[in-house]
């Protein structure tokens, strides 16, 4: 099945192909979607043992620190020097600022 949304992303250069994959132990799904298995278990446990009372209020920020961490994990040593910079060349935001940043989820 083939929705609408995805045939008007074939006129703008965009390609969409749909993989059935059933829901079983499928080999074609499990060579397809390997290493996304395996980047999604790394999210859930990376969460579940480093949080303790998960809300999902928060649920976009542990999304973003683990994308943080994830783009970064082949300069790793780099990690804290490079957030300390930019902490260090960032101008001051006021927490107004900061907790309005909160309410779109």
């Amino acid at each position: 099945m083939d929705l609408p949304v995805f045939r008007s992303l074939d006129l703008v250069g965009n390609y969409h192909w749909a993989f059935i994959t059933g829901g079983g132990t499928d080999k074609k799904s499990k060579k397809l979607f390997n290493w996304l298995n395996i980047i999604i278990g790394n999210l859930k446990n990376s969460v579940r043992t480093t949080y303790h009372g998960i809300d999902h209020k928060h649920l976009p920020r542990y999304l973003a620190e683990f994308c943080y961490r994830f783009n970064r994990r082949f300069k790793s040593e780099l990690m804290i020097e490079n957030l300390f910079y930019h902490a260090c060349k960032s101008s001051p935001i006021p927490q107004y600022n900061l907790s309005l940043a909160e309410d779109w989820w």
